[in-house]
């Protein structure tokens, strides 16, 4: 998955404590929605060491999400101009699908981008392997938009919901390795928010009038 891709949609609705969602469960609920058992994520992502908070952030998420079980792959930023560019994830992302594909470690992936560049990625799947069995679907971000491309492809859409992202909240702390990896103050959620596993009958709770959502921050 292009964990930009996901990102910036998230950041965008300033639902800040969805950026401390499990991207493991994330592929468990798309993989369940198809009868699908879940036997790797990847994530790819930049590091952003020009941003040194939220490059602290981004090392603590990573922390937890390779205690959860997924494999993260890291790109970087280049200065491009007054500013900077990341680099590598959208190859990184082509590269693990199709390496997977061909080492036979799945028998049906997940695109989770709505970048048009992986159009390239979905017609090198089906020229190596669609003809092997292989399936393929596009994931698509919260608020993005379906590739049209990938229709003539033959590759079926998948949206994913704010809804679902709220799903795989984590908890305040993550077991990992050597400690406990504690989430960032920043992505803590507002107050009044009850998890989706633990309301009543899945009900979402009632927030005070005068309790607002947190505003994005950035990384």
């Amino acid at each position: 998955m292009d964990g930009f891709n996901l990102y910036h949609p998230i950041k965008e609705s300033g639902q800040e404590h969805l950026k401390w969602a499990c991207l493991w469960s994330l592929g468990e609920m798309l993989c369940a929605a198809e009868g699908l058992s879940l036997v790797k994520v990847v994530f790819c992502t930049a590091m952003p060491k020009h941003l040194p908070d939220s490059l602290s952030r981004h090392q603590t998420f990573n922390a937890a999400q390779i205690a959860r079980g997924v494999q993260v792959i890291k790109g970087h930023h280049v200065p491009v101009g007054d500013g900077y560019s990341e680099k590598q994830s959208d190859i990184n992302v082509a590269l693990s699908l199709i390496c997977d594909g061909e080492d036979d470690v799945y028998d049906a992936a997940f695109l989770l981008s709505a970048d048009s560049d992986q159009i390239a990625t979905a017609h090198m799947f089906r020229q190596r392997l669609a003809p092997k069995g292989k399936q393929l679907f596009a994931a698509i971000p919260p608020s993005k938009t379906y590739p049209v491309e990938y229709k003539s492809l033959g590759v079926p859409k998948r949206q994913i919901s704010f809804m679902m992202m709220e799903r795989c909240v984590m908890p305040a702390q993550v077991q990992g390795k050597s400690g406990m990896i504690n989430r960032p103050e920043e992505y803590a959620p507002p107050v009044g928010w009850v998890h989706p596993l633990d309301r009543p009958k899945g009900k979402a709770p009632k927030v005070p009038k005068d309790i607002k959502w947190s505003k994005p921050v950035g990384g």
